[in-house]
Parts: C-alpha cells; structure tokens; sequence
C-alpha cells in the first residue's frame, strides 16, 4: 500500500485552486490543498491523504462504514469489496461471482451486503470474505443503491426495471414496483419518519416507501427540470439531503418542500452525501474532480477541495476518526481512497 500526503500552500485573492462553491467557479488545474486569502480573510483548507489500493485499476465505487471499525468499499472493475482501517490499512476481499459490485450498505447482521448491476444480483459478504449471492428475479433489474431499512431488512433499487426491493438477512428478496414511465431509482436511504426515500432520476422525483405498510407514498417534484437526482442521505439536522446530478444542485426536503442549493461550476455532477464531524454535509464531484461541502443550516456551499487532474471522485462516508473518506477512479492514475483531515 503507497500512501502520499499531499499538503500545499496557495495565496490567491481570486481563490485560484479553492473556491467557494458559492462565489465562482473553479478551473481546472492541479491539486492544492492549504491557505488561501479570500476577502480579507485568511483560509486553512484541510489536508488531504492518499491511498493506493492493493489492485491496480481497482475503480473503487462506494463507500460506507462498517464492521471492525473500519470503512468498506466496492471495486466494479476487479469484482472486489475493499476494507480500509482508519490508518490506512487495507484488505481486499473478492466477490465470489465477480458481476461488478456497487452499491454498499452493513446489515443489521453485521455483514456487508452490496448490488451487482453485472449479475443483477445481491451479494452478502462477512467481515471475514465469505460471500453469498441472491440472484434478483427480473428482466433487468439493475440493482445500484442499498441500504439497511428501519425493519432491518436491506432495501436496494432497481434503475432499469423501475423497482425497490427488500431482502430479508436470510436472502429473500420481494420487489415493488415504482409508478410512472421509466423512474430509474438509483439511491435509497432510511429517513426520520419510518419511510424509505429514494431518488427517481428519469422521472426527476423524491420517492417515498412505507416499509410497514408495503405502501407507495406521493412522490416529490424537483422544482429544477431534468436535474437527474442521483445521491441520498438522512442528515443529522433529521431532513432528507439528495444531489442533482446534471442539476448541479444539492438539494433537502423539509417536509413537502425542497429547497434546492445551486453549486457555482456548472457541469460538476455531484455524486453522494456523507455528513462530516464539522457539521457540514460533503459530496465529491465527478466532472469537476473535486470535493465540495455544504453548511446545512445556512445553505452555504465552503470551498472545494481540487483533486489532481484525472481524479474521478464517486463515493464519500465519514470515517470513525471523524474524517471524511471518498473514493477516486481514475483511467490514468491507481485508483484510490481520499481521506480529508477534519482532525
């Protein structure tokens, strides 16, 4: 495993390298993490560490935390989960059928269980590698986002077949149906009232699932067209956080309103969510290759974190040393996990 610490200094009245997402864009450029002077007013960005992952163009995806104190990730293109220890440390585990894994979320049980759009399937692997799939009954299911329900079950979406399923700790897996032409659900999270919610990308909605009842509830409008809703998170403030991907736009609802925050470079495509031990909610952004993050009490955007050219930021947790962990892919460059120092 290679690590590289990458802290430097910048003084530029314009924020060359870090700017707020709510001022001006960022341009492209190299990575630069520090000071910079911004109106006055003397800036300390964080430091940001790198680490290798054990196989070469490993694409990790997401990431999430789990057993043995440790953050778990995907690997789509060499079929693995990964397992990275608050120092740096890392293991990687192979994916018995090896269909591209992607999503991630830990069970009620203890294990790590993951979506493989490959094998249209569900993987459950133990702390320890043993993996189980569950193959998912359906013309094309897609499956992408996971999470654990509050009913203890694991919830997954379909994207291509318009679905959400659950599948019990045994495997059992029953699905339902999301309305309308082609919503394409991507991510899903538990929120503060019972409900599952989940993002609708085509149909460009918040959609809301009662676990109990078995029920659809009315779905929300993005007041933003086509914005294409990709990540989701129940935040700390108790609302439900999601990220327009081609709105460019991140975005809460507070009850059946949704506030939307617009991000200044146009074309970044925010991927997930993760709350951070500043209180702030952090996303990384694709296109823009950077990290971004967002005060959700004042809705102001903070400065951007800009990765080296060629970085593709996807995935993003809080880490149990209160820093923030995002997952890099990269055509040109090994692929990588970021931690960003909070602490």
């Amino acid at each position: 495993m290679t690590v590289r610490v990458l802290i430097v200094t910048v003084t530029s009245l314009f924020c060359l390298w870090g700017c707020s997402q709510g001022t001006s864009a960022v341009p492209s450029g190299p990575a630069q993490l520090g000071a910079a002077h911004l109106a006055g007013t003397h800036l300390v960005l964080p430091a940001l560490k790198y680490f290798d992952t054990p196989s070469s163009g490993a694409w990790p995806e997401n990431i999430v935390p789990g057993p043995q104190r440790a953050l778990w990730f995907t690997e789509e293109f060499t079929d693995k989960i990964g397992r990275i220890a608050s120092d740096g440390t890392m293991t990687e585990f192979s994916v018995s059928n090896g269909q591209e894994p992607e999503g991630i979320t830990e069970g009620a049980d203890g294990n790590l269980w993951f979506t493989e759009p490959g094998a249209n399937a569900i993987g459950r692997m133990t702390p320890t590698g043993t993996c189980t799939i569950f193959q998912i009954d359906g013309q094309d299911p897609d499956p992408r986002g996971i999470t654990l329900g509050p009913d203890g079950n694991v919830w997954y979406t379909e994207y291509t077949d318009g679905y959400i399923g659950r599948v019990t700790p045994q495997g059992q897996i029953t699905r339902f149906a999301v309305s309308g032409y082609l919503p394409a659900p991507w991510d899903i999270t538990a929120g503060p009232d019972g409900d599952l919610w989940f993002t609708e990308s085509f149909a460009n909605e918040i959609g809301r699932f009662d676990p109990r009842s078995l029920r659809f509830k009315a779905s929300l409008s993005v007041p933003t067209g086509e914005s294409t809703p990709w990540g989701i998170l129940f935040a700390p403030d108790k609302h439900i956080w999601f990220t327009e991907r081609t709105g460019d736009k991140i975005a809460e609802v507070d009850g059946k309103t949704i506030r939307e925050h617009t991000i200044a470079q146009p074309g970044s495509y925010p991927e997930k969510l993760a709350a951070g031990s500043d209180g702030d909610l952090w996303f990384p952004e694709s296109q823009a290759g950077d990290i971004g993050h967002i005060d959700p009490a004042t809705g102001k955007f903070g400065h951007v974190i800009v990765l080296p050219s060629g970085d593709i930021p996807q995935g993003i947790a809080s880490g149990f040393n209160r820093n923030v962990f995002f997952t890099i892919a990269s055509y040109h460059n090994p692929s990588q996990i970021g931690e960003v120092m909070l602490r």
